[in-house]
């Protein structure tokens, strides 16, 4: 992964455990005798995807260390409706982009009701495009026809937002949007029903790779609107590249990424959130999907960088003690 930040981990870190912390609410859940929570679902993403791979490794990771009697990895459309259902406590955790995270949160100004533990993976964005398609740069995706990601779903917001920078929203020149998840965009793509197709995943994102392994495909450079990105939204997007070999004949590519937020509530008890770091942690060899070549960086330094979003008490208390 390549980040272009001025600021190091360590003085994150630092910045971030300076932070007066936050009094904890009610918790949200009974413990047993032995200190275990009852129940920890996990609002992730579609079946197949790196959302629920990792959170169906988590959950199994959770039981068998003791920090939850049961848990158990939800099928989600995403980000979106993951902070939704976590919000409504229909999820005791929830996986999110940061830059939808921080979407949430500012349409939710007087609420304070979900808080990161940490940043689990980094998500690579997606153009997806037909070798034979013209289509070059950002600016060749006018009047196309595009899968923009499912509704509620963390490529939707990103997609939106680097369409918005390409100055193609709002205009004669803007794509025609079909809001597709990642499987049935994929199909779409395949069966010539779309130019184009975003995608938000962990690399490699497995059913791409899958079709890529029998169909002809390219990757769209879409750095080219990072600037304005990071104008407007601070401290949320980095160049990344998705390297060569990733998928069958696609050369590397320069893109965007964003960091993959593990949230709760802000009333889940400060134990209870620092058992859930140290896991992640201490346990990273059990959290990483067998296709996965982007989940490799479960450390203290890399699982505190949340961009700017504000960390539970209890995950900064965990960290504090990793730190030494």
């Amino acid at each position: 992964m390549i980040r272009e930040s001025g600021i190091s981990r360590r003085d994150l870190l630092k910045y971030l455990l300076a932070l007066p912390a936050v009094a904890a609410l009610p918790a949200l859940a009974s413990c047993n005798q032995m200190g275990q929570v009852s129940q920890l679902n996990i609002a992730s993403g579609e079946d197949g995807g790196m959302y629920y791979q990792f959170a169906s490794l988590l959950s199994k990771a959770l039981v068998e260390n003791a920090v939850a009697e049961q848990s158990q990895a939800l099928n989600t459309q995403a980000s979106a409706q993951n902070l939704s259902m976590l919000a409504g406590n229909k999820a005791e955790l929830a996986l999110a982009l940061a830059d939808t995270v921080d979407q949430y949160r500012k349409s939710n100004q007087q609420k304070t009701d979900v808080m990161a533990l940490g940043r689990v993976y980094q998500n690579y964005f997606h153009c997806i495009l037909r070798p034979d398609s013209g289509i070059k740069s950002l600016q060749d995706l006018a009047g196309r026809t595009i899968g923009t990601g499912a509704p509620g779903s963390g490529t939707w917001v990103t997609g939106q937002r680097i369409l918005q920078a390409a100055k193609l929203k709002g205009t004669d020149k803007a794509p025609k949007e079909l809001q597709y998840g990642y499987v049935a965009g994929l199909t779409a793509l395949d069966r010539g029903i779309i130019d184009a197709l975003f995608l938000f995943g962990g690399l490699p994102v497995t059913s791409l790779a899958e079709l890529a392994s029998s169909t002809d495909l390219a990757l769209l450079d879409v750095s080219s609107v990072l600037p304005q990105l990071r104008e407007q939204y601070p401290n949320l997007y980095d160049r990344v590249v998705i390297p060569e070999g990733t998928y069958r004949a696609i050369p590397s590519v320069d893109t965007i990424g964003v960091g993959n937020l593990l949230m709760a509530r802000a009333d889940m008890p400060e134990e209870l959130a620092g058992a859930i770091v140290k896991l992640l942690a201490n346990h990273a060899d059990q959290l990483i999907p067998e296709s996965s070549s982007g989940i490799q960086y479960l450390t203290p330094e890399t699982l505190i960088s949340t961009g700017n979003q504000p960390l539970h008490p209890g995950a900064r208390k965990a960290y504090q003690e990793l730190h030494g």
